[in-house]
């Protein structure tokens, strides 16, 4: 064989170019899809639960991630409400990422366009009833693996759902689970990503105002703080931001009913905002009502950084990459 043909690239047969990529939403009257918004910037999904889907692919879902645009996806792991040993969850992620190549691969699409993914691990406030020194035992397992990138999500619920069989735990049992997972990650200095949701009748907010005097009281790692699924008013998200935390905006900003939720998005310091999904739960405008997935943030992103950039002047590119140079840095590695 000849130099030059011992030089001569492989021919490849041209691929199929990749239809646009849109979700449907089924209605009373009829289907509609919609396209997923084209990101100015890389997107990063700071919380979405992989292992929460119930008619989805999770191989699947990070294929659309990536044609998406996201680049990076933090997922959870709760040793209790998961019901497995932490080295499943880290083969099923291993096996996700194996298929999602293997798929990528087979339309086209190179390996680096899917995102990136790590993980926290933490018990969530629903779990407080039986966390035990066991369960705090596989949060510090899991802080040993380079893919686990912190602790969460831990926190205060005080709005427990009897439809979904929850038992409302007590305040304090609630406050004891979230205080000894917090130390953790500060005495790891790993990020913690907070659950805080306050009963809907309760005008006082009193699981921010828990949560807040625990953050006070036991601290906040010097890694990072991130108010996970920011549902609340411009003044608690002030409160929050001064003790230096982040805060995450999801699918629930986009409702039409939350004004006040982009009016705090809106004023939330640049160095601050997030984004997320919290997939496969809300679904932002206009698929509200679908089942979540990370690709769906893009939707989200465009919505709040164009309604921002309307309020405040500022370039809406400028404002989707802040979110994601603010997340990198939070999760680094």
């Amino acid at each position: 064989m000849s130099a030059e043909q011992q030089e001569k690239p492989e021919r490849r047969e041209p691929q199929e170019p990749q239809e646009p990529l849109a979700f449907v939403k089924h209605t009373k009257r009829g289907d509609k899809a919609y396209a997923v918004p084209a990101a100015p910037a890389p997107l990063f999904d700071t919380h979405g639960h992989l292992t929460c889907f119930w008619s989805k692919d999770p191989a699947e879902v990070l294929v659309r991630a990536g044609r998406a645009g996201v680049r990076r996806l933090v997922t959870l792991f709760d040793p209790i409400a998961d019901e497995m040993p932490l080295e499943e969850f880290r083969h099923r992620l291993a096996e996700w990422r194996a298929r999602a190549t293997a798929q990528a691969a087979e339309a086209g699409m190179p390996a680096r366009g899917l995102p990136d993914v790590s993980y926290l691990a933490g018990v969530h406030p629903y779990g407080a009833p039986v966390f035990s020194d066991g369960a705090l035992s596989v949060v510090e397992q899991a802080l040993a693996d380079p893919r686990c990138a912190g602790v969460g999500e831990i926190g205060l619920d005080y709005h427990f759902d009897a439809d979904d069989n929850i038992e409302a735990a007590p305040h304090d049992v609630q406050i004891a689970c979230f205080e000894q997972q917090l130390a953790l990650a500060c005495s790891r200095n790993v990020p913690v990503e907070l659950h805080v949701r306050n009963d809907g009748a309760d005008e006082a907010r009193a699981a921010h105002a828990d949560a807040y005097r625990v953050l006070s009281e036991v601290g906040i790692p010097a890694a990072g703080c991130v108010l996970h699924c920011f549902t609340e008013d411009r003044a608690t998200m002030e409160r929050f931001v001064e003790l230096g935390c982040h805060i995450a905006f999801g699918g629930a900003a986009t409702f039409k009913r939350n004004a006040d939720i982009r009016e705090a998005f809106a004023a939330c310091p640049l160095d601050r905002i997030l984004f997320e999904t919290d997939c496969p739960y809300m679904a932002p405008e206009p698929l509200r009502g679908i089942e979540c997935e990370p690709a769906l943030i893009a939707f989200t992103a465009t919505a709040l950084a164009q309604d921002r950039s309307e309020r405040t002047g500022e370039d809406p590119a400028d404002i989707m990459r802040a979110a994601w140079e603010n997340a990198t840095a939070l999760f680094a590695g």
